[in-house]
Formats: structure tokens, sequence, C-alpha cells
């Protein structure tokens, strides 16, 4: 299920993040009205998009915790270290305090995370990769997306085009992948909606 792109806008000194909206079990599906492409509450210039459950969404989306030790006000860069030794154990902390599913506790969610200008992917088992292509993909669309957006990476269109025709080969491709599209900045309030 899902798709979500992470594009890194050197540029415009930002982060693009876009994904679908499609909710399944693998069994059955609906358009779900929590976006999985979202805004952390505490710090409006953090961008995430998540597959996993919703719960996961949930607790990225309204946690306090995540950036308590660096003022993403002030622009206190983001970097490899300190994803992996500050913002992972708290991430650590809140999904097993956050979620009360046995086997859900233990998991961790694949979703991808901008602040700044930068992406980083956070995996399953807590890795964070960096892409030095400057955009990835995850969810079951991952493959079909990133096809998409390597093809349109040099041509004159801008990030959130490239993103949207990405969506819509992963939606055309990929059962677990379906319509409206959001995508977001790091940069402003901006959110477009493809429906």
């Amino acid at each position: 299920m899902t798709c979500i792109i992470g594009y890194a806008d050197k540029e415009n000194d930002c982060t693009w993040i876009g994904g679908d909206s499609l909710g399944s079990n693998g069994f059955t599906k609906d358009v779900q009205t929590p976006s999985k492409v979202f805004r952390n509450k505490v710090f409006k210039n953090v961008v995430m998009g998540s597959t996993s459950t919703f719960r996961h969404i949930d607790l990225l989306k309204y946690s306090d915790k995540l950036f308590d030790e660096i003022d993403m006000y002030k622009n206190t860069e983001l970097n490899h270290e300190y994803m992996v030794t500050k913002f992972i154990p708290k991430l650590i902390t809140l999904f097993k305090d956050g979620v009360v599913s046995y086997p859900e506790q233990g998991r961790g969610a694949n979703f991808i995370i901008g602040a700044g200008n930068k992406i980083f992917e956070i995996q399953g088992d807590y890795s964070v990769l960096e892409p030095t292509l400057g955009f990835t993909a995850v969810g079951c669309g991952e493959y079909t997306a990133m096809g998409s957006l390597t093809t349109t990476k040099n041509m004159d269109i801008s990030i959130p085009e490239r993103i949207t025709l990405a969506l819509e080969s992963a939606e055309e491709c990929c059962c677990g992948v379906q319509r409206p599209f959001v995508i977001m900045n790091t940069k402003d309030e901006e959110v477009i909606v493809i429906e």
C-alpha cells in the first residue's frame, strides 16, 4: 500500500513530499481523510510522509517530543548523525509507548522526513537513509515512482509536477496507490491536492 515521494529542492531551499490517500488492509480499500503527508504539529517546517499504519502516522503528526533538543525555527541543521543518535531513540520510544497492539510495538515505520532542503528515509528497522539522488520513494509504488522521477529529473518542469507524474505512474501500475495526491513543502504552508 501507498506511494510517498520526497524531493530535495536545493534551488528553493526546501523539500517537497507527496503521497497518495489510499488505506487498505490487503482485502478492502478506502480513501482516507487523514493525509499520509503532513506537517509535525510542533515544527511546521518539518514535513513527513508515511507508509505503515495510521497509528504511526498519528503519532508522528502530533508528537511534541521528536525534536525537543533542537530549535527547528532557528534552522538548526539536521544531519545523518543527529537523526541516528537523537531522533531515532525518541522515535523508538514514541512507537513503543504509543502503539498498543503487541505485534506492532516492536515494528518501526517506513517514512520520509523533510527538514529544510534535506530528506531522510526512515526504514522499518530504524535505519536512516539520505538519498544521493536528491529524491526517494517508499511504499508499494516505490519502484514505479523512482523510475518516473529518474526519467523526469532533467526535464524543465517543477518538482510538484515531477512528483505528480510519479504518483500517477504508481497509481496506474500499483493496486495500492490511489488519489487524491497531497503535496507539501518545508518552506511554506502550501498544500497541493490533485484529485
